[in-house]
C-alpha cells in the first residue's frame, strides 16, 4: 500500500515538472495607440489640425478667448480664390459645415462674407436679433463707437453690430419692424475665422 501512494506521488510531481508554463496574455498589437488626454494617433503621426493661416481680417474677428479655443472645420468653399470679392456687400456662400447646418433655417451650413477694405470678414448668414438672413444687410462704416471697425445692419429690425467682433452697437436708424425684437438686441452676432491650409478653406466655430 505504501510502495502504491510512492509510486503515484512520484508520478504526479514527475507530471508537473513538465507541465506547460502559462502563456503570458498580450494585448493585441494596433496601428493606433490611445493617449491619455490626447485621443488616438498612429504612431509617429499627428492627428491635430496646425493652424490654418488666417484670411483677411478674419484672423481678429473672434474674441481672444474663442481664438484660444480654436474648432478650425473644413468647409466646401473650392479654394481661397472663390471667395465673394465684390466689395462692401454681404454674400451668403455654403459651407457645408455640419455645426453650422439646420435642416429648417440653414441646411447648407451657409454664413455671410463681407469683402471690406481688401479684408474678409465672416460672421452668422441670419441676424441674431431677428433670425432673419442677412444676405441684403447693410455694410456700414465705423463710428466712434466701434473705433476702426465697420459695422454690418439687418435690414429687417435694424440690429447693427461690429463686424469684427459681432457685438451689438447702436443703431443707425429705426426699421418698421425692429421693435418687435427689442429685447434680443443685445444678442452678439456670431463670427467666425476663416483660414487656408493646402488650398482648402477652413472655418474657425468657437
Amino acid at each position: 500500500m505504501k510502495r502504491s501512494i510512492a509510486i503515484l506521488l512520484l508520478g504526479a510531481s514527475a507530471a508537473s515538472a513538465f507541465a506547460p508554463a502559462p502563456l503570458r496574455q498580450t494585448p493585441p498589437s494596433s496601428s493606433l495607440h490611445a493617449k491619455r488626454g490626447k485621443g488616438l494617433s498612429a504612431p509617429g503621426g499627428n492627428n491635430k489640425l496646425n493652424k490654418p493661416q488666417s484670411i483677411g481680417g478674419s484672423e481678429t474677428s473672434a474674441p481672444k478667448a474663442a481664438a484660444a479655443a480654436a474648432n478650425w472645420q473644413q468647409t466646401s468653399i473650392p479654394s481661397i480664390k472663390s471667395l465673394p470679392k465684390e466689395k462692401n456687400s454681404v454674400q451668403l456662400v455654403d459651407t457645408n459645415v455640419f455645426a453650422l447646418k439646420n435642416k429648417q433655417t440653414n441646411p447648407t451650413g451657409a454664413v455671410s462674407i463681407v469683402n471690406y477694405e481688401d479684408k474678409t470678414y465672416c460672421f452668422s448668414s441670419a441676424c441674431a436679433s431677428c433670425k432673419i438672413p442677412m444676405a441684403k444687410a447693410k455694410v456700414l462704416e465705423s463710428n466712434e463707437e466701434t473705433g476702426d471697425d465697420a459695422r454690418v445692419e439687418c435690414d429687417f429690425c435694424g440690429a447693427t453690430y461690429n463686424m469684427r467682433t459681432g457685438s451689438p452697437v447702436a443703431k443707425e436708424g429705426g426699421k418698421l419692424f425692429g421693435f418687435l425684437f427689442s429685447r434680443s438686441e443685445d444678442v452678439p452676432l456670431p463670427v467666425y475665422g476663416l483660414g487656408e491650409q493646402k488650398g482648402k478653406v477652413f472655418i474657425n466655430i468657437p
